[in-house]
């Protein structure tokens, strides 16, 4: 296009495919968003609705080797895996335990938090460009514990918080009930994160966006991606089930689907899903939860989100096509009715997401290698909402020609 602008194919309509759609449309590009759902259906739909600045600890750290056999065999544990999957995820594992070695961990940490510093400004910049408002709240991030065994288990995650400068504060008994009263007294240590914000929908959030985008005159399109064309090393046109699409410059923000997509192009990434699942319970005279709570003893989050409380589990590793087994979340409603007295409620949604994971925890940001048009950003495991608005910013200055702000080596798919 002679103006500079570029024809554009977003492919994902999740949070971070529509935050960058909407960053592009806002560069000038004539853009188009291809996902057989709606914005923010899929795995972007069910999260516990942080924007956590200060995620900075990857999944994997030193000592997860030995603990993963307590975690399994633990009923409402925070880990399990089907074993039929077992084979096919061992070369994730086996990569998930090369980059949980303390000095992996601790270089991996300093790479997180040049995305997580400024994720929230970055919503918060998207935001008020496009007057949304009422969804998004400066309320913190806060962790429980019971007992001084528990909350030393966290040493090793307090201090990486440290050393990357995150504001950290160390609560006691009486100041986590002076700040969240309806918790259980039971409760004697808290780490409270003031600079989060909680998403009280995070679908509404990508709603928000999704028109924003359309009132800039980005398109929607309900397809699915069967396969795309090359002419020399660059893709021109994506193929769908029910259309041909002729395209400048493609992104691929399909979260846990994403290596199937990059399959089609010849590229091989090592993406998995950490499955996630939630429960949401309704009842008129809830306990009041000021913000999410990660119950530290049990690995689950409480979230008090716009239709109701929020109970959302820890992983269950069984691959994109399993069947949901909702076995593990219904044994932690009754640790969850414990940590918050009074919660009753009715659950109103039986829900499962794919987190889409690498094993080394960083996302794929930036250009597809050797595909010169082909631009990525997946892979973002427990910060797809965290970082979504960071993504959209890189990635749309990178198909822009803006110089990034950092160094995207870290985040390439080059790097596996």
């Amino acid at each position: 296009m002679s103006d500079g602008s570029k024809r554009i194919i977003v492919i994902g309509a999740g949070i971070v495919g529509t935050a960058t759609a909407l960053r592009l449309a806002m560069d000038g590009h004539k853009v188009r968003v291809i996902d057989p759902k709606p914005p923010g259906r899929a795995t972007s739909f069910g999260n516990a609705g942080a924007i956590a600045s200060g995620a900075v600890t990857p999944t994997g750290s030193p000592g997860n080797f030995r603990q993963l056999p307590k975690m399994l065999l633990d009923p409402a544990g925070p880990v399990s895996i089907r074993w039929s999957y077992l084979p096919k995820l061992a070369p994730w594992l086996m990569r998930f335990f090369a980059a949980s070695t303390p000095a992996r961990v601790e270089q991996i940490s300093k790479e997180l938090w040049t995305l997580t510093a400024p994720a929230g400004d970055a919503h918060l910049a998207l935001m008020k460009a496009h007057r949304i408002e009422g969804i998004v709240k400066p309320l913190g991030w806060l962790k429980v514990y019971t007992g001084e065994a528990s909350f030393a288990s966290t040493k090793f995650e307090r201090g990486l918080l440290e050393k990357r400068g995150v504001n950290l504060q160390i609560l006691n008994r009486d100041e986590l009930r002076q700040l969240e009263p309806g918790l259980a007294p039971t409760f004697t240590h808290g780490a409270f994160q003031p600079d989060n914000h909680f998403v009280t929908s995070p679908v509404k959030l990508t709603e928000a966006y999704a028109e924003a985008f359309t009132r800039l005159g980005g398109t929607f399109i309900a397809e699915q991606v069967r396969r795309f064309e090359f002419d020399g090393n660059r893709v021109s046109r994506v193929i769908t089930d029910l259309a041909m699409h002729e395209a400048d410059a493609v992104a691929v923000c399909t979260g846990a689907w994403s290596a199937r997509v990059c399959a089609m192009m010849g590229l091989k990434v090592p993406l998995d899903t950490e499955r996630g699942y939630h429960l949401n319970l309704v009842q008129e005279d809830a306990p009041k939860l000021g913000r999410p709570v990660v119950i530290g003893d049990h690995g689950f989050v409480l979230a008090p989100m716009q239709d109701g409380i929020r109970l959302t589990s820890g992983v269950e590793f069984a691959g994109l096509d399993a069947e949901p087994d909702f076995t593990r979340i219904k044994r932690m409603l009754p640790l969850a009715r414990k940590a918050l007295p009074g919660l009753g409620g009715t659950v109103t949604r039986e829900w499962l997401g794919h987190r889409p994971s690498t094993p080394d925890s960083k996302p794929v940001i930036g250009a597809a290698p050797e595909i010169p048009n082909v631009f990525l950003g997946f892979g973002h495991g427990h910060l797809g909402l965290t970082l979504a608005a960071r993504t959209a910013d890189l990635l749309a200055g990178e198909i822009s020609g803006r110089e990034p702000d950092i160094d995207l080596a870290p985040f390439s798919a080059a790097r596996f």
